[in-house]
């Protein structure tokens, strides 16, 4: 930017000729890092730094956390191993030969010292490995998962595998082999597709579904099937979670709540992948693919793949990622086994890379600059850690060479050394040159492990050497770089280079009193070794106020998971300002003062060792001068080491990215967790500071709720698209956490099945868990700790947008929740077909999910293809339903219920889809399709006017019966046995199955064979012959008799004999891996 004096400048650029001259000989090269930009502008990666080259995946890191016991490293450690070696050869299977996994690193804890290495990491940090195991989220407990929070085709956050599941051998059985398992996972991660099965309790992704021939066109016929993507039917059977016997239906004919599909162990399926928890079988190998594949796709199953991938197959939405798109990765003959090496976190090395031209004068920005340069070295980096100082103007020069933190005289003496003399030209290449050369005797950061550079400045380059100059000897050296654009006028090229190097990016407006700034170089501490939680340190207040009061002061709330060495640090910008100590107020009312100035900071700090929980204040007292300003921030860490301190962290979807918002959307997140249980119901708010340093803050409110932004309800994660754009520039974001008074703790639940299922054999697939999760998290009243008054506050970091929409181009979100139930407490006139109906769903926003949307198009229709998006609009207008009268104009986020009368055909399957509209025209996608089927046995179509009132209550008739048919069996048992000789009803179940027919018949001297085929009693007690005349009197008898074969997954079967004066009845075995064919029967007469 501008130059201190010509003079200088001239001076300057002539002695620093000859340090400089190398950049000239690196011009050959720019071309090359050109071209190698516009490719990773092409496909920007995230935080992870995994590639697929040739075919194989490189620098996966598994990261292993402080939390983990060191004892249990050694299993653990050979168990990855052993997963990362089966997974790869599943993968290269599962990609038709496309990709497997070539190098993996696993990052063992800085603290761990008796595990073997083969030395320290470069740049590879817990924060953003690929793979994590950590302690348990109390929902998912041993379960491995992937969490996501973005759309199909966008990558997930991290594979999250517990040391239970990677110790205990037993634990891992009930989700398959852990190769097959992390080959699932890694699907999700790395190429953001979704599972393809049901969950317990899900409406949105229910475990069983209709499926009916005449709308899909696939074989069913309006049958209930699970949910499920496979090549071939599933071949299994319905129970009763609760006591194994067979499921309850519905009124509408459906299974019940605690009904679940059990699986043959024994499949001709062999995809997909993403069923796999459910189908469960080792013949399951491949994904789902295109409709003339081998693995056709299942588009119509209620699967969180059809929902947001639009119905496309898992293989499609792969070979639209960057690894398979243009025909990259071809298949290939050569595979070779992954190369593991144990690595271990290691200190940070830190540069700051401090811009010192002259148009760091203006707005005071050097001074600001130094202040909170020198507060984070003196307080906030983490001992242990190292930091060098490098300013540059049009040339670049080392103020300290890196150097330990080790006590507080090293911490004086590095911030001692930052100076506040800023004149010249902007060299950025140069101070980063500096930084990662690999020359000279002043080598910084070249060779060290887990380099970080801090580069702050305020303008554009104009002076060689620039940035693209020395971008290769940056990329070369691992180092990762937190850029910080001081002012407006800052270097286009900081967002490019952060993302290049897998860094951050950050803003500071010349209005800011410090919090930008200090947030900036707080994100730098992410890259250190993280610390174990019970040190964990939080923000739980912050305020600026600039005002004419003589005493000012604030209330905060210290909440139970925090208050071990509590800080207060209040600065200002003119010493004066402050008229006396600033000081604090217990929740009891005594005061607690005795605060420590800093003269080179102008900050006061004030140590509580441990704050009792409950509401505190702050007090000061004030010149009353409005020119000036102080600032007030609140940290404290974990009260218990047991209990783990609620935690927030906050990022946008577009990471280091410049945007266009005309084209690209941008999602605000926040996550509240406390350890790994999440935090739901909490006040979230996202504050964004526009590029005009007068504009007022933007306010988002954050939401889990599973809808627009948001991809599944209660995880903790909390999101809002991004839609107010005043202006191009940069935004910066920070998100503040409040309990709103409803916060709770999710700490999971576990039922009493669950509680059996621990001492079960876990090699019984029919005793697995519920799988979890589906559209939410479930939560529990029993598994719910109420959070108390609480704040955190945390950054988000900054977003560079280039272009801006003039005008509304942004239609409402989908919906995603679209419900409908049959009424049956409201008055139908079910004798002309028409029912009262309920739907509901979650209202989307003019813009996304902000604002109210202006209408909805809503259509019911018994052929499905109707409501695909190509079709929706021109659909028949008679699948129209009218929503005049209904007021339907609700705020984004909010639940919509409506009551329609509609006519409906029983056993006729109906489907019911919307579009939301904005009052411009710009219509939403597609919702998720609702079905209903009204069953021609429903309780509404066989509902008399008026029920006659009976003497006795029906359970008391059909206990009497029930003796009356016991009695005349018996009689009949007793007669056959008197006639026959040894013919009993004492044989039992596994006496039974293994007498062949023959010697049966014999041994209970039957006169007549049975010739006629078998008529089999299902468990319900339904005949399926129902030309049977001894059957129907017979069906009581032979279930009360017999209950203990009904428990044990026999089958009853009754024949006729060819002379209609003898009938034998026979029951009959079926083991579960044995098919419909009658085997082993036993009979006996009866006649």
């Amino acid at each position: 930017m501008r130059s201190g004096s010509e003079k200088d400048r001239s001076h300057m650029t002539s002695t620093g000729a000859g340090e400089r001259g190398w950049w000239r000989m690196k011009m050959v090269v720019s071309l090359y890092v050109t071209t190698w930009l516009l490719l990773f502008a092409l496909g920007a990666r995230g935080e992870s730094r995994a590639r697929l080259v040739n075919n194989g995946y490189e620098d996966v890191v598994v990261a292993i956390s402080q939390e983990v016991d060191e004892a249990d490293g050694p299993t653990i450690i050979d168990s990855l191993q052993e997963m990362i070696h089966e997974a790869s050869r599943r993968l290269y299977r599962a990609t038709h030969k496309r990709a497997y996994f070539r190098s993996v690193k696993i990052l063992i804890p800085k603290s761990w010292t008796n595990t073997s290495v083969i030395g320290n990491a470069l740049s590879e940090n817990f924060q953003t490995s690929d793979i994590r195991v950590d302690i348990m989220n109390s929902v998912y407990k041993n379960q491995p998962y992937t969490q996501q929070s973005g759309g199909c085709g966008e990558p997930g956050m991290y594979i999250h595998l517990t040391p239970e599941y990677l110790i205990d051998r037993r634990q891992a059985a009930w989700w398959g082999p852990r190769g097959k398992v992390l080959l699932m996972e890694w699907a999700k991660l790395r190429w953001g597709v979704f599972d393809e099965l049901g969950y317990p309790g899900d409406e949105s992704f229910p475990l069983f579904y209709i499926w009916d021939e005449n709308t899909s066109g696939v074989p069913g016929g309006g049958t209930i099937l699970p949910t499920y993507c496979a090549n071939t039917p599933v071949e299994g059977r319905r129970i009763d979670r609760r006591g194994r016997s067979i499921c309850t239906l519905t009124t509408r004919g459906e299974p019940d709540e605690n009904c679940r599909f059990l699986p043959y162990k024994d499949q001709r399926a062999t995809s997909s992948l993403m069923s796999y928890p459910l189908i469960f079988s080792d013949m399951v190998v491949d994904f789902c693919s295109g409709p003339n594949s081998g693995h056709p796709h299942n588009p119509v199953a209620p699967t969180k793949q059809n929902l947001f991938c639009g119905g496309r197959s898992v293989w499609e939405v792969m070979l639209e990622h960057q690894d398979f798109a243009n025909d990259a990765n071809p298949p290939t003959e050569r595979y070779v086994d992954p190369d593991i090496q144990i690595i271990q976190h290691a200190d940070a090395n830190y540069a700051l890379v401090l811009d010192y031209s002259g148009s760091m004068n203006d707005h005071y920005r050097i001074h600001k600059l130094r202040k909170t340069a020198r507060r984070w070295i003196l307080h906030e980096v983490t001992a242990g850690s190292y930091v060098a100082i490098i300013k540059f103007n049009q040339r670049a020069s080392l103020v300290h060479r890196l150097m330990q933190i080790t006590d507080d005289a090293s911490r004086k003496i590095l911030a001692d050394s930052i100076e506040t003399k800023a004149d010249g030209g902007t060299s950025i290449g140069a101070g980063l040159y500096v930084a990662v050369k690999k020359v000279g005797t002043d080598k910084i950061l070249a060779g060290v492990k887990n380099p970080v550079i801090l580069l702050i400045t305020d303008g554009e380059e104009n002076e060689n050497p620039r940035i693209k100059d020395i971008l290769q000897n940056v990329l070369d050296s691992g180092v990762r770089v937190i850029t910080v654009a001081f002012g407006a006028e800052a270097d286009p090229k900081l967002e490019k280079i952060a993302e290049l190097t897998g860094g951050k990016t950050f803003t500071v407006n010349d209005i800011d009193e410090g919090h930008m700034l200090e947030d900036a170089f707080d994100g730098a501490l992410t890259y250190q070794p993280p610390p174990p939680r019970s040190n964990t340190t939080v923000t739980i207040h912050e305020e600026v106020y600039k005002g004419t009061a003589r005493q000012f002061g604030s209330n905060f709330n210290v909440d139970f998971t925090i208050g071990k060495n509590l800080i207060l640090r209040l600065d200002t910008n003119d010493r004066q300002h402050v008229v006396h100590l600033p000081h604090l107020v217990r929740p009891d009312g005594n005061i607690i003062g005795g605060a420590v100035f800093d003269p080179n900071t102008f900050t006061w700090i004030l140590q509580v060792p441990l704050a009792e929980e409950g509401e505190w204040s702050w007090v000061v007292s004030l010149s009353g001068s409005e020119e000036n300003f102080i600032r007030v921030k609140v940290t404290a860490q974990t009260r218990d080491p047991t209990v783990h301190p609620i935690t927030t962290r906050a990022w946008m979807s577009s990471g280091t990215r410049e945007v266009n918002a005309t084209v690209d959307r941008v999602i605000i997140y926040a996550e509240v967790k406390q350890g790994n249980n999440p935090v739901v119901n909490a006040n979230v708010r996202a504050l964004v500071t526009p590029p005009n340093e007068f504009e007022r803050d933007e306010v988002y409110i954050l939401l889990d709720n599973g809808q627009g932004a948001d991809i599944q309800a209660g995880d903790g994660i909390y999101s809002r698209y991004m839609t107010r754009y005043s202006a191009t520039g940069r935004y910066s974001v920070k998100a503040q956490v409040t309990d709103g008074g409803r916060a709770v703790i999710n700490k999971g639940f576990l039922t009493s099945s669950q509680r059996r299922r621990r001492s079960a054999d876990p090699n019984d697939y029919e005793e697995r868990p519920d799988y979890c999760c589906g559209s939410y998290i479930p939560l529990h009243r029993a598994g719910g700790h109420n959070t108390g008054n609480f704040t955190r506050i945390t950054v988000a970091g900054s977003v560079k947008v280039t272009e801006i929409p003039e005008k509304d181009t942004q239609p409402p979100a989908p919906v995603r929740d679209l419900h409908i139930v049959l009424m049956d407490d409201v008055k139908t006139d079910v004798l002309s077909g028409h029912y009262n109906v309920s739907l509901s769903w979650t209202a989307p926003g003019d813009d996304l999910d902000l604002g109210i949307a202006s209408d909805y198009v809503l259509r019911m229709t018994s052929n499905r293809s109707d409501l695909a998006e190509k079709y929706f609009n021109n659909a028949s207008n008679e699948t129209l339903l009218d929503l005049s009268g209904y007021s339907l104009g609700v705020e984004a986020g909010e639940e919509i219920t409506i009551i329609l009368k509609l006519f409906l055909v029983s056993d006729v399957t109906f489907y019911f889809a919307l579009r939301a509209k904005d009052e411009v025209g710009g219509e939403s996608p597609v919702s998720n399709i609702a079905v209903l089927r009204v069953e021609v046995n429903h309780h509404l179509l066989h509902q008399p006017e008026e029920t006659p009132r009976l003497l006795l209550p029906i359970w008391a008739i059909a206990l009497i019966i029930s003796l009356l048919l016991l009695l005349l069996v018996f009689i009949l048992v007793i007669s056959a046995s008197r006639k026959y000789g040894t013919a009993s009803w004492s044989l039992t179940a596994r006496q039974l199955s293994g007498v062949p027919q023959a010697v049966c018949t014999q041994f209970l001297k039957l006169q007549h064979p049975c010739t006629r085929g078998p008529g089999i009693f299902n468990q319900l007690g339904v005949h399926q012959d129902a030309d049977m005349s001894l059957g129907q009197l017979s069906i009581g008898l032979l279930t009360e008799s017999l209950a203990s074969w009904t428990s044990w997954g026999g089958s009853m079967v009754l024949v006729q004999a060819a002379d209609p004066g003898a009938t034998c009845c026979c029951l009959q075995w079926l083991s579960a891996e044995e098919s419909q064919a009658p085997s082993n029967i036993c009979c006996w007469g009866i006649g």
